[in-house]
C-alpha cells in the first residue's frame, strides 16, 4: 500500500511537472532576444563560443542569427528550414519536420503538445526542468531548461559523447506578432544553394 501510495504521488508530480512547462513554453513560442551558445568537451573544456539574436513567432517560425564569431542565418517559415552560412556562401534548405530538435529554435518554437510527449520531465528547482529523451535514437542523453519570470533563462545540452551546450538567453521579450515577412529568405545570387529533398518548391 505505501508503494502505491507513493507510485501515486511520483505520478502527480510528474503530471505537475509537465502542466507547468506547458504553460511556459507556450509562453515562449513568440519571443525575441539575444543569444549566447558555449560548447565544454566532457572534460569540463570550452571549445566554442558564439552570439547572437533570435526571433521566434508560432506556427514554427523562427531566425536564429549568429553574429560572432562567423555569421549563420537559420531562418524557419513553418514548413521549411534554411541554414546560411554568410562567409560560406553556401545555404541548405530542409523540411521543418526532420529539423526539429537539433536547433534550439526549432525546439521552442514546436507546439508544448508535440515536444513533451517525447521526453520524460523532471522539476528540478524553481522554473528549471530536466527532460530526456523517451527514444534511444536521440543524439543527446538530457535538456534543461531554465526560466525566469515566465520567460526562456538558459538551455543546457548534454548529448550522447558527454558534450555540452549551453545557450544563455537576455534581453527577452515577449511580442504578440511579427510580419511574416521577417521568415522570408532572399538568397544573393552568387550564394550556393542545396534543397534537400522534400522542401516544397514554389509554383512556376
Amino acid at each position: 500500500m505505501r508503494i502505491f501510495s507513493l507510485l501515486l504521488l511520483l505520478l502527480a508530480s510528474v503530471a505537475q511537472a509537465e502542466s507547468s512547462l506547458t504553460e511556459l513554453l507556450e509562453i515562449n513560442r513568440n519571443v525575441e532576444g539575444e543569444f549566447r551558445q558555449t560548447t565544454y568537451n566532457d572534460q569540463g573544456k570550452q571549445i566554442q563560443v558564439s552570439e547572437g539574436v533570435f526571433l521566434l513567432a508560432e506556427p514554427n517560425r523562427f531566425v536564429w542569427d549568429t553574429i560572432s564569431p562567423f555569421p549563420q542565418r537559420i531562418i524557419a517559415d513553418g514548413k521549411t528550414v534554411t541554414i546560411w552560412d554568410v562567409d560560406f556562401e553556401q545555404a541548405t534548405q530542409k523540411p521543418l519536420a526532420a529539423s526539429v530538435g537539433n536547433s534550439p529554435a526549432a525546439l521552442l518554437g514546436e507546439s508544448a503538445e508535440n515536444v513533451l510527449q517525447h521526453y520524460d520531465v523532471k522539476t528540478l528547482s524553481g522554473a528549471k526542468y530536466q527532460l530526456a529523451p523517451k527514444g534511444e535514437e536521440d543524439l543527446f542523453q538530457t535538456l534543461t531548461l531554465s526560466f525566469r519570470n515566465d520567460l526562456i533563462q538558459a538551455m543546457s545540452i548534454k548529448d550522447a559523447l558527454g558534450q555540452t551546450t549551453l545557450i544563455e538567453f537576455k534581453n527577452v521579450e515577449a511580442h504578440e506578432g511579427v510580419s511574416p515577412e521577417n521568415f522570408k529568405v532572399d538568397l544573393p545570387d552568387y550564394v550556393d544553394l542545396i534543397i534537400e529533398p522534400g522542401v516544397e518548391q514554389p509554383a512556376g
